[in-house]
């Protein structure tokens, strides 16, 4: 599986569409996927599984159908 061009908090939050804020406080925690290099270290996205995961979201809101 080809992970796609890694990206920020940021640059997340705009494909997404919301704040880095919402990005850290509500997505991760619903599973947004991501590596994080250390306890506190600084977080690193990859853009398919982003993409992939943002399908996913979308087929759960509409029941499974895709329209």
């Amino acid at each position: 599986m080809d992970l796609g061009e890694p990206m920020n908090v940021k640059q997340v939050s705009r494909l997404l569409g919301c704040s880095a804020w919402t990005v850290r406080q509500k997505h991760l925690r619903a599973g947004l996927p991501c590596f994080r290099s250390g306890p506190s270290g600084r977080l690193t996205f990859y853009r398919n599984q982003v993409v992939a995961w943002i399908l996913e979201k979308q087929k759960e809101q509409k029941g499974g159908n895709l329209l």
